[in-house]
């Protein structure tokens, strides 16, 4: 409740300081109104009809795309790295150089070399990641108790039955993790590409679409939108995975 509290108060203030006229009914419009606007552009009265759905339909399947390619790859880069010294050598300096770098720096280059297409925004939700899920699944492999390996390997296991049956149960705290932080980062670029990138539909573009027409409410709605639907992706929909494997299986240590 109180958490709830912590956003309807503002929320309220805002409403009744709009109506009363004390901020500027303009800049500010009340959230109601926000609201209408937003019901209004989900419908088939919207312009386009159902323009809401059609925006938020492509940013979550730009985000899913490069998310996913982002928890693939950087698992397995990550074990290699874990896994192997002379990796670590070779490609830890390169990726300490390459992850402090803004994902959207890379943007100009992308649309360059690809154009202002679907592949830019899910390449830079995918840079956006990858980095994120390499270092901190390294990190896990370095951690994980070697006498396990010895064991499996001992026991006669292939390299396949001690990736899936030892390493990857082993390091899923840590996929978990990766994956709770790369969506938040892959979320934030995601939206600023489609400003750039996106040629038709995606919430980013349907905010810089808006601020051309002088669209308060729409701006507005599209900030309302990414708020709610990236605290659903990171912490609801990633929390209930977390929920149905670690904590179920007591590798989380408690908060």
């Amino acid at each position: 409740m109180a958490r709830i509290a912590l956003i309807l108060v503002p929320l309220v203030a805002w409403e009744v300081c709009s109506r009363l006229g004390l901020i500027n009914g303009f800049l500010f419009p009340a959230p109601s109104a926000i609201l209408n606007k937003l019901w209004v552009q989900s419908g088939p009265n919207g312009n386009p009809p159902y323009a809401i759905l059609w925006h938020v339909a492509d940013s979550m399947l730009r985000l899913l795309s490069g998310l996913s390619l982002a928890v693939i790859i950087g698992t397995l880069l990550g074990v290699g790295l874990g896994m192997s010294q002379r990796a670590r050598l070779v490609f830890q300096p390169i990726i300490s150089i390459l992850m402090p770098v803004p994902t959207l720096a890379w943007t100009p280059v992308l649309l360059l070399v690809m154009g202002i297409d679907n592949r830019t925004t899910i390449l830079v939700v995918f840079l956006a990641a990858v980095f994120e899920m390499i270092y901190i699944v390294a990190s896990g492999i370095e951690m994980l108790n070697v006498k396990m390996l010895w064991v499996a390997w001992s026991m006669g296991a292939s390299r396949r039955q001690v990736f899936w049956r030892v390493i990857i149960p082993g390091i899923f705290p840590c996929l978990i993790t990766g994956t709770r932080l790369g969506t938040g980062y892959a979320w934030r670029a995601l939206i600023a590409a489609e400003m750039l990138a996106a040629s038709s539909y995606g919430l980013g573009f349907m905010i810089y679409d808006a601020s051309e027409y002088m669209n308060i409410g729409v701006i507005y709605g599209g900030v309302m939108m990414i708020a709610a639907l990236g605290y659903l992706l990171e912490n609801v929909l990633v929390g209930k995975i977390e929920a149905a494997t670690i904590e179920k299986w007591g590798v989380l240590n408690e908060r």
